[in-house]
């Protein structure tokens, strides 16, 4: 077994157990109660009308439950709370607030495990093999620490370097040609239906620190791509799109094309995530059957009833709660 980098704690799920929060704030009335959380802070966005006004995403966060979200009413245009947490996948609930005291229970789920299959296509085979877990434990670490509340379960790791397919697909271009180039991987490596199929080659469009994703079940990785891109990759296939030309985002989001600085992840991005119906989660994993799901676009402004894709409930590096 090869020996791994040592990212402390993160290297591993932690499932806590979960504790009581409490929060007061004088007069106010409508509460939020968390139900099977982790133990860690949770951040809440809430929608609604107060005192006359329509609230859009109103952040809270604490360390105790229930949570006071103020005196909150019935508005025209949505009533909800979204609720994150580590190592739980964000949680939606209907609150049809009414001008008395209202309290709803925000109840968690455990983490989703998704089983992936990386297919070492150009080795050395132990050498990339080595790549791809430290690139899973990177993964998992950006995962936990974000509140994305996905976790790989099992990553499973296969040998085709000796397959003699394999130097056919060594140079892989590029991805957005189409299926032509996605099925070869397919037919001649391997592919595991119902869940992702990463592929390390050895370049990606002309590049060996660059990867490619299809936006759905394939990933294929370049031999000297950084630990860190593949939460970019994975981004893809949960649905996210580039951020460049953001200035509410930098070099340091997972969803940044050009960068090894990758780790943030905005509830914006989260909610996306998890909500679209074009996320893996939901057409490839079937992870969330029966819950919530509504297609956001990708602009920086909110509308009801998506937040902005940069909407933060934590600080990002430089970037404060929004």
């Amino acid at each position: 077994m090869p020996t791994l980098k040592n990212y402390g704690s993160y290297a591993r799920t932690v499932m806590m157990a979960s504790v009581p929060f409490m929060i007061a704030m004088t007069g106010c009335t409508d509460t939020v109660t968390v139900i099977n959380g982790s133990g860690q802070p949770v951040g809440v966005m809430v929608d609604g009308q107060n005192a006359g006004s329509q609230l859009n995403d109103r952040t809270f966060t604490s360390g105790a439950s229930p949570i006071n979200v103020g005196d909150m009413s019935t508005s025209p245009q949505s009533n909800e709370v979204t609720g994150f947490t580590n190592d739980r996948p964000p949680t939606y609930l209907s609150t049809p607030w009414t001008t008395g005291s209202d309290a709803f229970n925000l109840d968690f789920r455990p983490a989703i495990g998704i089983p992936v299959t990386v297919w070492i296509v150009k080795g050395p085979f132990a050498e990339q093999r080595q790549h791809a877990i430290e690139a899973c434990i990177r993964t998992s670490v950006i995962w936990r620490t974000e509140r994305m509340g996905v976790i790989f379960s099992p990553f499973t790791v296969i040998d085709a370097t000796g397959d003699p397919e394999a130097p056919a697909h060594y140079a892989f271009p590029n991805g957005d040609v189409g299926d032509v180039v996605w099925k070869p991987l397919r037919d001649d490596i391997g592919f595991v239906p119902g869940q992702l199929n990463i592929y390390w080659v050895d370049t990606v469009n002309g590049g060996t620190g660059s990867g490619w994703s299809n936006f759905g079940a394939q990933v294929v990785m370049g031999k000297n791509t950084g630990d860190e891109l593949l939460s970019h990759e994975i981004g893809h296939a949960f649905s996210l799109t580039h951020v460049d030309s953001d200035t509410n985002f930098n070099v340091d989001n997972i969803m940044h094309s050009a960068s090894n600085t990758r780790q943030y992840a905005t509830e914006g991005q989260l909610f996306r995530s998890h909500l679209n119906p074009t996320s893996i989660l939901n057409v490839l994993y079937n992870a969330r059957p029966g819950e919530l799901t509504r297609t956001c676009g990708y602009s920086n402004t909110a509308t009801f009833p998506c937040p902005a894709i940069q909407k933060r409930v934590w600080a990002d590096g430089g970037f404060p709660p929004n």
